[in-house]
């Protein structure tokens, strides 16, 4: 357990790191800002919570996480960057382990650059645009059971970019 002072010199500590998570997950500044906030009025609350012998930062992103989704839950305009399965994802990558955090978020950020513009274009419809796939299939004229494919492909190949990229990453070092 970890008192107040703790939590609010952590918060300051790693601010930036928090607020680059939140802002990976959010392409709008403001919107950003306000997830942001509501993280850090969580942490406060649940300062009692924190196992000060645990790394800060995991606890903190996962409160970030689940609060980038509770958002998307309430309002389903809500933009995100990418699935709520890839922030859980993401988000447990982040978990396991301190030190490679940094290296997950830029092989996410690198992986999703390397898809074909076809795909990004895909996945910023769905979870930018937060259109139905019905309405992606009526918009390119393409049929729904295509848009559905080409989602899933999209998705499991960012997914295997980054297994790969960390994997590389791993055995190089």
């Amino acid at each position: 357990m970890a008192d107040r002072d703790t939590i609010f010199r952590l918060l300051m500590q790693h601010e930036g790191e928090i607020r680059a998570f939140v802002g990976s997950m959010l392409r709008d500044r403001s919107l950003s800002d306000d997830v942001f906030q509501e993280v850090t009025l969580t942490l406060w609350e649940q300062a009692d919570r924190y196992d000060a012998s645990r790394p800060f930062c995991p606890w903190a992103r996962g409160i970030a996480a689940h609060k980038v989704l509770e958002r998307r839950r309430r309002d389903r305009r809500f933009p995100l960057a990418f699935s709520p399965e890839t922030i859980e994802a993401v988000a447990q990558a982040f978990s396991r382990t301190e030190t490679g955090s940094r290296h997950e978020l830029d092989a996410l950020e690198r992986c999703f650059q390397r898809l074909p513009e076809r795909s990004r274009r895909l996945l910023a419809l769905r979870y930018e645009g937060d259109l139905s796939v019905g309405e992606i299939a009526r918009r390119t004229g393409r049929t729904l059971d295509a848009i559905y494919q080409a989602l899933s492909r999209a998705r499991a190949a960012l997914e295997e970019c980054i297994r790969r990229r960390l994997a590389a990453e791993q055995e190089g070092a």
